[in-house]
């Protein structure tokens, strides 16, 4: 999945970037950051949030496996 591909799944599922990094476990400044380089690329996105991000943005888990 490319950031723009994030970006638009998290648009659509109506999270902010702060609110989808907080679902996951990221505090404050730092869940909207994590989110904001995931979505421009500079950080690939960790396995180990794959799964509970194809469930909090509805997107087939196949999606997150490049």
């Amino acid at each position: 999945m490319t950031g723009e591909d994030l970006k638009r799944y998290r648009i659509a599922a109506c999270y902010t970037q702060k609110q989808l990094g907080e679902a996951l476990g990221y505090k404050g400044r730092s869940a909207e950051n994590t989110v904001q380089k995931w979505e421009y690329g500079t950080q690939p996105i960790p396995i180990k949030h794959f799964r509970e991000l194809s469930k909090l943005l509805e997107v087939p888990l196949e999606k997150f496996i490049p």
